[in-house]
């Protein structure tokens, strides 16, 4: 839950600065939005990159997407 800028983060454990803005469209903005931190997303957006680089995922394809997202569930531990 976001109030004053802060959320209470469900990945860290911690309340901390909540991000500005949904870094998705659609139903997953929201959520992340709602139990993410800034830092925590930030490391999320590191991991990605590793995951897409290392496994060569293509985000375009529904599938891939698909596995991106259900690691993205895990990683920053979300309640969908």
């Amino acid at each position: 839950m976001v109030n004053n800028g802060l959320v209470a983060c469900r990945r860290c454990g911690q309340t901390k600065t909540a991000l500005g803005q949904a870094p998705l469209a659609g139903k997953w903005g929201p959520i992340i939005v709602a139990q993410t931190c800034a830092a925590c997303w930030h490391d999320w957006f590191e991991e990605q990159t590793r995951l897409i680089n290392h496994e060569r995922l293509v985000p375009a394809d529904p599938e891939q997407r698909k596995v991106l997202y259900q690691r993205m569930m895990a990683f920053l531990n979300l309640a969908a």
